[in-house]
């Protein structure tokens, strides 16, 4: 089999963080891998893989990394950008529609395997432009560019999202509970409400600032008050079986933080021991609910893309 023209590795993220709606999010272990090759053919020839492998039925104009992937050349060729003969092969340890960035990772890998076959390279702002733009908001798809937990603020029209990327404390570990069913972030999106009261609003203002000062500080007390979302939890949460009693479970065995991951169904534990992830991994493997806990680690380099052999 002849050599990959490029190669990326992109992490899963988990976005919101609790307080963090749109704005925060957590790079993790798990990882979509998609090598670039020549085609036989013109046109996009996609095999995937794992996890996150699109059904049989799935329309291949829709998939997300095909449509990054062409908006990649796009950027790094101009106008003629969609043409020539390519094969992509797509493994994902990522599972899809649960909360874990798998639509933020597929689109990111698109855009750097695209990009990385150009006559000229975008640079870092206009790729996160388009990745947020393909994903509809900057949280995840910043996480995975760039790993660590970052913050992604949407700025005004054509400018690119504010990014600062915050190092993980060391003694924090991530413990996932990756439910069994999948729930589309467009569907849970629709259960907000279109306003909310305003003490509300202040409240989560407060508790992201505080989210910051957790992370900056390496201060996982503060982490609790600061994952106590008022702005998507409370009406998510009814509608995704057992995950209110998985983060009080996980509070119970001793997490510093606990909320749902992304728009859910799966939820995330901060825990600052690994006895405390142990111990909430285990409690949650025995509470009954349908899916799996699993220990992971935070990303701490965000996607890493290989041309020729040579990393960029």
């Amino acid at each position: 089999m002849p050599n990959p023209i490029a190669t990326v590795e992109v992490p899963a993220s988990s976005a919101n963080l609790g307080s963090g709606f749109d704005c925060f999010a957590a790079a993790l272990s798990l990882k979509l891998r998609a090598e670039l090759f020549a085609g036989d053919e013109p046109g996009i020839v996609l095999n995937a893989h794992g996890e996150g492998a699109p059904g049989p039925d799935a329309d291949p104009e829709e998939n997300l990394l095909i449509r990054a992937f062409r908006e990649g050349l796009r950027a790094a060729h101009g106008s003629a950008g969609g043409a020539g003969s390519w094969r992509i092969e797509v493994s994902s340890m990522i599972p899809a529609a649960r909360g874990l960035g798998s639509s933020g990772a597929a689109i990111v890998a698109g855009l750097l395997i695209g990009a990385a076959v150009g006559r000229h390279s975008p640079t870092a702002d206009e790729l996160l432009t388009l990745a947020a733009t393909l994903e509809g908001h900057p949280d995840n798809v910043s996480a995975a560019l760039y790993g660590g937990i970052t913050l992604a603020v949407e700025r005004g029209m054509g400018e690119p999202p504010l990014l600062r990327r915050f190092r993980v404390p060391e003694a924090w570990i991530p413990v996932a509970f990756v439910a069994a069913t999948s729930s589309r972030t467009a569907s849970m999106r629709s259960v907000l409400p279109p306003s909310v009261p305003h003490h509300d609003a202040a409240a989560a203002a407060a508790r992201a600032a505080l989210l910051a000062t957790a992370i900056v500080t390496s201060d996982a007390g503060l982490l609790r008050t600061a994952m106590d979302d008022r702005l998507h939890q409370p009406y998510r949460l009814p509608l995704l079986p057992h995950a209110a009693n998985l983060i009080s479970t996980a509070y119970e065995h001793g997490a510093s933080g606990a909320a749902l991951s992304g728009a859910g169904p799966s939820v995330i534990a901060i825990c600052d021991s690994a006895v405390t992830a142990h111990s909430v991994e285990k409690a949650w493997t025995a509470s009954g609910a349908a899916g799996m806990a699993t220990r992971l680690r935070f990303d701490t380099t965000g996607a890493r893309l290989s041309v020729g052999g040579t990393d960029r």
